[in-house]
């Protein structure tokens, strides 16, 4: 099998005051390359702290965590943002984009922390851009942007 994400026994406890907050609580997850999974339940049953760890902007207080082979479950924040730029992308229920950068601008951005010259990340931006039909609205802020 060819697993993109094995997780195994994955929790996380949030301190609340003297409380510990247990919203993850062994969680067990295979995901095979190119199959389509949906992370359903009703508000405060941990999706988003789920997917904060699967897409490694959050640790798991214990369990192990493999992306692509790789265990990713003790990594730095360093690794772990090396991760993020090379082997996850995220579609946010928010656009978090810098407001007072175009569309290209905001797109061309990760692509410095992988190493791209300004013209390759011109390049790939604009490329992206017309593949998801924004070739008209590359120059456009944020705002401007429905």
């Amino acid at each position: 099998m060819d697993h993109v994400i094995k997780i195994r026994g994955i929790r996380r406890d949030f301190p609340l005051g003297q409380e510990i907050v247990k919203v993850l609580m062994g969680i067990d997850l295979d995901i095979e390359r190119g199959e389509y999974v949906a992370l359903m339940g009703p508000s405060g049953s941990g999706k988003s702290t789920l997917m904060n760890i699967l897409g490694c902007l959050d640790t798991a207080t214990a369990g192990t965590y493999e992306l692509n082979g790789k265990d990713v479950s003790n990594m730095t924040d360093d690794e772990l943002a090396e991760v993020r730029n090379t082997e996850i992308g995220f579609v946010f229920q928010t656009f978090n984009l810098l407001p007072r950068t175009t569309a290209l601008e905001n797109v061309a951005l990760p692509m410095i922390y992988a190493g791209a010259s300004k013209a390759q990340r011109k390049e790939r931006a604009e490329e992206v851009l017309a593949d998801v039909g924004l070739a008209d609205r590359m120059d456009h802020k944020p705002n401007q942007l429905s």
